[in-house]
């Protein structure tokens, strides 16, 4: 596994590694933010795998409208005077081709947006914002985990000991622990690194092309149409996400077992959730995104910004 898939999997659900880390060593805490410095601008959440080939099959989906659909008897009876008209619930009947279009249309005008969106861990959540007009994106971990101020001491014969981890560590209130922001195209991508637990900050710059995703990016229109085109996707229904009227699509990532489910608003078109769940085997999601399409007014667009605290120290 490559450095930078590495890193995606740990930003996007698993960042269980990495608080492991930093209660036993911080050392190894700094090895795994060194990794991050080669990441691709478009580091997704997202776990799954290039979709097996076959052909995207045109499910039909038929729902009960929530209107009342009009008809007319033309038939007038007897008397002469014609029948008052009708009013009956007809079936409203989506296409998965429809819904697909539709959606790949609606991610084309991605740029004219900030992305938010929150990944929900055992131990807190993480906060990514996205703006791909400008090239810029910040992630915010936040975790009840609290950092040991234990450090490694010497041993006998001066051998270092990492002190023992605990069956649970210790937790807390939900506090901000690292901040991560990156600005530029993939090549060129500016980095700022802020640990909030240690007080220090650190920049680097990636000039190395990225590597191929091994997991499409359902927020990016080309790379989910290819992602279609290459594997299978279902219309499972028409469901309803806080409320908000959606429409359920399905993907199968078999190669690496992952199913990868996406709801997209029933009247945008653009995502509202993903969630992958590994196939055959439990039924709670290992990831679950939930999407808000912001305008890019001065206020949310400052989300991206990432400025260290004065009193923290440069590494």
């Amino acid at each position: 596994m490559s450095g930078d898939e590495e890193f995606g999997r740990t930003v996007g659900d698993r960042l269980r590694d990495e608080v492991a880390g930093i209660y036993a060593d911080r050392d190894l805490v700094r090895a795994v933010r060194k990794r991050s410095r080669r990441r691709s601008w478009t580091i997704r959440a997202s776990i799954g795998a290039p979709l097996v080939a076959a052909a995207a099959a045109a499910a039909v989906l038929v729902t009960t409208s929530g209107s009342g659909v009009t008809t007319t008897d033309p038939t007038p009876p007897r008397g002469g005077q014609a029948a008052p008209p009708a009013t009956t619930t007809q079936p409203r009947v989506e296409n998965l081709a429809h819904v697909r279009d539709m959606t790949i249309q609606a991610l084309r005008s991605a740029e004219h947006y900030v992305i938010h969106e929150k990944n929900m861990l055992d131990t807190g959540y993480l906060e990514y914002w996205t703006d791909r007009a400008t090239h810029r994106y910040r992630v915010d971990n936040y975790s009840a985990i609290v950092q040991s101020e234990q450090e490694v001491e010497p041993g006998p014969g001066d051998v270092f000991t990492a002190p023992p981890i605990p069956d649970e560590p210790p937790t807390g209130p939900i506090h901000r622990t690292q901040s991560i922001a990156g600005d530029g195209p993939p090549g060129d991508i500016h980095y700022t690194y802020v640990d909030y637990e240690r007080k220090t900050w650190s920049t680097s710059h990636d000039t190395e092309p990225p590597l191929p995703l091994e997991v499409p990016d359902i927020l990016d229109a080309d790379a989910l149409k290819q992602a279609i085109d290459e594997g299978r996707m279902e219309l499972i229904g028409a469901e309803a996400i806080d409320g908000k009227p959606t429409h359920h699509l399905r993907l199968f990532a078999t190669r690496r077992g992952y199913q990868i489910d996406l709801w997209v608003d029933s009247t945008s078109y653009l995502p509202v959730r993903e969630t992958s769940t590994v196939i055959d085997g439990p039924d709670k999601p290992v990831m679950t995104s939930d999407y808000t399409w912001l305008p890019r007014t001065e206020e949310n667009l400052a989300k991206l910004e990432l400025t260290p605290p004065p009193d923290f120290v440069r590494e």
